[in-house]
């Protein structure tokens, strides 16, 4: 298949299997409700009385923002625990989502919520080391960065040379989202492999999505950036459309939450768009070589 050919047939899995979106997004929608309660309790005691939640809607108070640090210290110090523990559990429940994802993709006759739970706890386990793995990869490539950036700031200490510093930098950045992109790719593939193939072996697995990759670089890595750009501009728009709603009266903050949610639901899409062209490429390229395979056995005998 060709490129406009692996995206139009994955956009129309998607928006065929829209039903799946709105549950990723209740998901998410629970668990940023979580992650909100704490908060909004300490907000609801400082700022129920006071004259300054009213103000607070339009401008940001700094002194207000210090001894409301002050006052809540404890709380907001207990705070991260809450926000990490939260985002693992998210995670988990990602890779959940993502082994019945695959299996609806695989076979889009066969997209009930019971096949799309079943496939879900079959390959949790597997996609879960995946996920540690690549947890690896990704702490290893920021930590990496940061020492990148160290040797820049030494190199540069004592010199004037503040453009050649500013494109090193950016250079360096950039290689971290090279660095990133490609780890999820990797991921990516390695766990439409194990559910496709139905393999246990995640090394084995590894090594396979990487040799795939190398050999059909140029198709994975363009299909991975298209999307990636319609979801970057899906962001741009929100932005420039989030700019333009007014802060009062009150009401109008409905508007903006109503936005975000949309951009939320519209990100959730891509993902299930990117999880629909990996495994439309994997299958498309996979069928190929096996018929070559066995176009050679025939001519051998």
């Amino acid at each position: 298949m060709s490129i406009k050919e692996i995206i139009t047939l994955s956009f129309r899995d998607t928006v065929h299997n829209r039903k799946y979106v709105l549950l990723l997004w209740s998901t998410n929608a629970l668990l940023a409700f979580i992650i909100s309660l704490p908060l909004y309790t300490i907000f609801t005691d400082n700022l129920a009385h006071s004259l300054l939640s009213a103000e607070l809607a339009v401008r940001f108070d700094y002194f207000w923002y210090i001894q409301f640090r002050h006052l809540y210290r404890l709380s907001v110090e207990h705070y991260p625990a809450i926000l990490y523990s939260v985002v693992a559990v998210y995670a988990f429940i990602q890779t959940f989502y993502l082994g019945g994802l695959i299996s609806v993709f695989n076979n889009i006759n066969k997209n009930h919520m019971s096949d799309f739970f079943y496939s879900g706890v079959k390959y949790w386990y597997r996609f879960t080391k995946v996920l540690f793995i690549s947890a690896a990869f990704f702490a290893t490539a920021f930590i990496v960065n940061d020492l990148i950036g160290d040797l820049i700031t030494l190199i540069f200490v004592n010199m004037d040379n503040v453009i050649a510093d500013f494109v090193i930098r950016s250079l360096r950045y950039v290689f971290l989202i090279f660095i990133i992109g490609l780890i999820t790719i990797i991921s990516d593939y390695t766990k439409v492999y194990l559910a496709i193939e139905d393999k246990l072996k995640v090394r084995n697995g590894i090594i396979i999505a990487v040799k795939f990759f190398i050999r059909n670089f140029r198709l994975v890595f363009i299909v991975f950036l298209i999307v990636s750009i319609l979801g970057a501009i899906g962001a741009i728009i929100y932005n420039i459309v989030e700019n333009f709603v007014p802060r009062t009266p009150h009401y109008f903050l409905a508007l903006s939450f109503i936005l975000q949610q949309m951009l939320i639901i519209f990100r959730l899409a891509i993902r299930m768009v990117f999880c629909s062209t990996e495994v439309n490429i994997y299958k498309d390229l996979s069928a190929q070589i096996a018929d070559a395979e066995i176009k050679i056995q025939k001519k051998e005998k």
